[in-house]
């Protein structure tokens, strides 16, 4: 089971890699293959007067990170020596790499580089690397913790999942900086005078992405563990979330283009506040079925408040017109494979996961999606269909852009949330907590 799961894992991640490399797919034989050809090395660092982007930078060193650390993970699990398993990772990953950098020349919307080649190659030596160091105890590991955790503590795989989107959000665009210089330029830009801090977004902002947000935070590290959260525990949890919050925004100088904002940290502190007041009590006096309406209601209005700030509908023929996807727009994942951040996998994994979570709470508390033939399908439909709805009123926002990619995402998380299976032991103690 760990070597097909590897297997279909390595496998999935290569072809969304050359998917992402070659859309949008405007293979044209013409001139433009001669000066793709003739620009090949013109980058750095094979051309030394060249420049390139930090972010490029980063994002090809990182992009071939998993993949060489899957291949290498694979073939150690497989009884393959760990060397023979580096020069297996490192040349299936430089093959890649080399074969998509060669189909790009083709392209009219792609640019082939000798340097994204190098960069990508290095990035796969790194993941193999790290794959032949720890991968094999950590796979091994990981697995067993969350067969552990899902059937027992579902709620602790939660928070972690939780805690990791807040860093994402917190420490994108990912760029670390040690320069002096730069750390220094964003401190003096940092806002410290919290009035000032808060007049940057509106209150019912705040209110969403930080209050509400650290309060669920705070009531899922109460219940981590297995154990009934009380009083103690809330405030133990609220230290702890506070403490994370505060981190993350002092982390914030070391990212260029980020700087601290102490509003954030007094209104995540908010939310803790709230959840040391009403934990103990929606704990012991809330039934688990107003629990997950409650959570199922949270959800939603996170969705909607998220995708539709800030509000300023109006009805504009000429704007609708601009904002109505082109043909290519709808190709699956156009818009995060033309943007190819790091970001862009950040709003990847947000949107696939805040859905897999909606449609996994409604098969618990209303026993949607539970056919045996058909759950799969219907949690598709219905978590695509809610993401027409939501990118459908970015149409009328003039400061929003409509992505089919999103529906994408949302109907890919619906497929997850009706796919896992529910815990052995769904209604242990923390569960009953939230699920």
């Amino acid at each position: 089971m760990k070597l097909r799961l590897l297997t279909i894992l390595g496998m999935l991640y290569g072809v969304m890699l050359v998917y992402a490399s070659l859309m949008p797919f405007d293979f044209v034989l013409g001139e433009h293959i001669g000066h793709q050809i003739h620009r090949f090395w013109s980058y750095w660092p094979f051309n030394h007067t060249a420049r390139i982007s930090g972010s490029d930078v980063v994002s090809n060193l990182a992009l071939y990170v998993p993949l060489g650390w899957l291949i290498t993970v694979r073939c150690r699990l497989g009884g393959v020596r760990v060397y023979l398993s580096l020069m297996i990772a490192v040349l299936i990953c430089s093959t890649v790499s080399a074969c998509v950098e060669l189909a790009q020349i083709t392209t009219l919307s792609r640019t082939s580089s000798a340097a994204d080649w190098l960069l990508n190659t290095i990035s796969g030596c790194s993941g193999a690397t790290a794959g032949a160091i720890c991968g094999k105890g950590l796979w091994v590991g990981g697995i067993q913790w969350l067969r552990r955790c899902w059937n027992t503590r579902p709620v602790d795989i939660a928070t972690l999942a939780l805690m990791g989107l807040l860093s994402a959000d917190a420490l994108a665009p990912y760029i670390p900086t040690i320069l002096l210089k730069q750390v220094w330029h964003s401190l003096k830009r940092s806002h410290f005078d919290i009035v000032g801090g808060l007049a940057l977004h509106p209150w019912h902002w705040w209110v969403v992405t930080r209050v509400l947000v650290y309060a669920v935070l705070t009531m899922l590290l109460a219940a981590w563990g297995g154990q009934k959260p009380d009083l103690k525990r809330c405030i133990r949890a609220a230290a702890m979330a506070a403490c994370f919050a505060l981190s993350l925004e002092l982390a914030k100088p070391m990212i260029v283009s980020r700087t601290i904002n102490m509003a954030n940290v007094l209104t995540s502190w908010s939310g803790c506040f709230v959840a040391v007041s009403v934990g103990a009590f929606f704990a012991s006096r809330v039934a688990t079925h107003r629990k997950l309406g409650l959570a199922i209601a949270a959800l939603l209005t996170y969705l909607f408040y998220l995708w539709w700030i800030p509000f300023n509908f109006v009805w504009d023929p000429e704007l609708f017109r601009k904002e109505v996807p082109s043909p290519v727009e709808l190709l699956p994942f156009y818009h995060y494979a033309m943007g190819a951040k790091l970001n862009h996998v950040r709003l990847f994994v947000q949107s696939v996961f805040l859905q897999g979570i909606l449609v996994y709470l409604l098969r618990l508390r209303f026993g949607w999606f539970e056919g045996a033939g058909t759950r799969i399908a219907l949690a598709a439909i219905f978590a695509g269909a809610l993401g027409l709805l939501l990118e459908g009123g970015q149409i009328f926002l003039p400061s929003r852009t409509p992505s089919v990619t999103d529906i994408y995402c949302f109907a890919l998380g619906g497929v997850l949330g009706a796919w896992i299976r529910r815990p052995t032991h769904a209604l242990s103690a923390n569960s009953e907590f939230f699920l």
